[in-house]
Formats: structure tokens, sequence, C-alpha cells
């Protein structure tokens, strides 16, 4: 066995152990593309900024292939491609319209025991985080979850005097944002799920191509004995926050009148031609006062808005794992020695029963927190 040249300045230093591919074959790298209100949920779209950055370490043309799952979809695969897909794997069916976690979760597991990828990649919103760890136990390898960083690396098994690479490096948040953990997988596909928000959103190329190609799942009714009898859409807010240029959130301090201050600015923001949004912290969501859709930190949403205007958030170092790409940062709390003040730009001390309203005013009169309105 020889060692891999493509690593030899990051080796330097490790021992004089011969290098090791466990792969056995796996190859490539798999995403799903989850659908939103008939579009690629942007988190899916996000996806394919780390699993490029993958396959350029990894060389030897390693492709990215996108698994896409409905009814009628096959337009929008050309939006996978422009934004990096190499391959489109079509699973067309009238019951897949919506998405069940059963069909869902076989379909992905049958494909990647066909494709046999390297590396499976989820989005970790709500439908990808209960999707993934079926896939690692129908596929016998493991999920590592809410990943901030994904990188490939190696790892040095001093027992057998070998160096295991390629290896995927899975890193995420432990211990309250304190420490990072990069966990290793040694079972293929190692899988894992990106916290939303976090990676970038790839650069768009207009009329890229790739292939498209169509898969015809093993399907029985015991895959649909749960059946959809309705959907109901609320406002959610999952894709607002993320392209909103101003999220206005609110905190335990603002549930006394249900967040309508909160509610309220963001819409004098909107009337204003700004692209605002609302959000919340855990413990608004935790109360029922906002749905999960909406609650930023964690366990939630990384959002990065150009301003982030957090009223009545104390500041626990889970929300502002969220908000800590954001470009400005404006705290209002009533409570001085509150720690968001030690994350703010702009601190405003105070009730934001007070404060608030005066804002509202302002922002009708023109202030936009120095955001330009969005042109029509």
């Amino acid at each position: 066995m020889q060692k891999a040249e493509t690593k030899e300045k990051k080796t330097s230093e490790l021992p004089d152990f011969p290098a090791v591919d466990i792969r056995n074959g796996a190859k490539g790298i798999l995403t799903w593309a989850e659908i939103t209100n008939g579009k690629i949920a942007r988190p899916s779209i996000e996806l394919l900024t780390p699993a490029r950055n993958l396959a350029n370490q990894l060389g030897e043309d390693t492709k990215i292939a996108t698994v896409l799952i409905g009814k009628n979809i096959e337009p929008l695969a050309q939006t996978l491609f422009d934004h990096g897909a190499d391959e489109v794997i079509l699973v067309e069916d009238d019951r897949l319209e919506e998405y069940l976690v059963l069909p869902f979760s076989d379909i992905f597991a049958q494909i990647a025991k066909e494709r046999k990828p390297e590396i499976a990649l989820f989005a970790a919103t709500t439908s990808g985080r209960e999707l993934a760890p079926r896939i690692g136990v129908k596929t016998g390898s493991g999920v590592t979850a809410d990943c901030t960083g994904l990188e490939i690396g190696n790892y040095v098994n001093r027992k057998k005097k070998e160096i295991v690479y390629p290896i995927l490096h899975s890193r995420r948040p432990t211990y309250g944002e304190s420490k990072l953990a990069t966990i290793l997988g040694f079972e293929f596909p190692q899988v894992s799920t990106a916290r939303p928000g976090t990676f970038e959103m790839p650069v768009e190329q207009k009329g890229r191509t790739g292939k498209l190609s169509t898969f015809k799942p093993q399907l029985n009714e015991e895959h649909f004995s749960v059946k959809i009898l309705d959907t109901i859409r609320g406002a959610g807010g999952l894709q607002g926050l993320f392209d909103a240029e101003v999220i206005v959130a609110g905190g335990r301090g603002t549930v006394g009148d249900e967040l309508a201050l909160v509610k309220e600015l963001a819409e004098a923001l909107k009337a204003q031609g700004i692209k605002a949004e609302w959000a919340s912290s855990r413990v608004v969501v935790d109360e029922g006062f906002a749905e999960y859709a909406r609650q930023i930190g964690q366990t939630g949403k990384t959002v990065r808005p150009k301003v982030y205007v957090a009223i009545g958030i104390s500041g626990a170092i889970q929300h502002i794992a969220g908000i800590k790409e954001s470009g400005k940062i404006v705290a209002i709390d009533h409570n001085a020695k509150a720690s968001i003040f030690h994350h703010a730009d702009f601190g405003i001390l105070g009730e934001y029963q007070d404060i608030v309203p005066e804002l509202i005013e302002r922002v009708k009169e023109g202030f936009t927190f120095g955001v330009e309105p969005v042109k029509a």
C-alpha cells in the first residue's frame, strides 16, 4: 500500500505508517433534496456547498448525486444542477407527493445500497433529522447529527500501525457550543446532517448541466400504512428566516403580549420594503408561543441577517450559536447584566413595552436599521 500523496503535507508530522483505504469500493456523495411548497428547500441547496468541498478534497472525479423524490418533480432538477449537483436521481410516484418517512427512508436506503456512496448528507431540518437516522440504521452506518463542519481527513490507528485515509471528519458543537467534537465514521456510507444556515449557498450557475437518472423503488402497501389526511401550511418562517435581511426575535421577556410587538416591528419593516421576519428563542417555542420553524439557536436555525434585533433574549450561549454570523446585533433588554449585551453591537436598556413601540413609529417614518429597502 502507498501513502496518499494528496495528504503529504498534512501527514508530514504523522507516524510513518502505511495509508489504508477502507471504503471497499464505496465512492461518491449522495444528498437528499427536500421539497417545500413546490420548490427545493434552501437547506438542501446549502448542502451542496459542503458536498462540493468534500468532492474536491476526495478528487478522483468524485461526483455528487442528489435524490429527488415526489410527484411531477423533474423541472426541479435544474435548480440542483445550477447549484452544483452532478447527477439528479428522480423517484416519481403520485403517492410520494408529500413527504412520508416510511417510503422516503426505504427509497433512499435502496438507492444507497445500489450506488454504494461513501458519504450521504442531509440538511438538519425537521424532516432531515427524522430521515437520516433511519438511513443510518438501514445501512448499518450510524449518523453524525447537526454538523457545522465537514471535511476529509485521516485517522491514525496506532494499534494497527496504519493511517486510514480518506475518512469523513464531521464536526458538531457540544457542551453548549463550548467545544467542537469531531466524529469519524468507519462504516459506509458515512451519514451526517448539516445545520441549516451554517453553510453558505453555492454560487448559482444558470444553465449548468448534469446527468438526469430515474430510480424505480420497490414499494408495497406497508410503506403507506400512514396516510396524510390533510395538509395545512402555516406561515412557518423557515424560508423567510434564511432570506431575511432583518430578523426581529423575541425571548422569554416578550411573551407577556404573546410577541405582538415583536411581530408588529417585523411587519412595519416589511411595509418599508425591507426583507424582514420575526423569530424566537427556544423557551418561547417550548411555551407554545411560536412554532419550531421560527426557533433560533443551537437546536433551531442558524441565521445570517444583516441586522438581528434581539428583544427580551438573555443571550444564552445556545442562542448565540445561531446568530453569531449576523452582520449587526441589536439587543433590547431590561437587565443590564444580560449576556446578550456582551455579544451585541448596539444595546438598549429598558422595558421592551416602552422601547419597541417607539421603534415601530421610527420605522414607519423611514428608519430601517441602515438596511436598504428592496426595489420593486
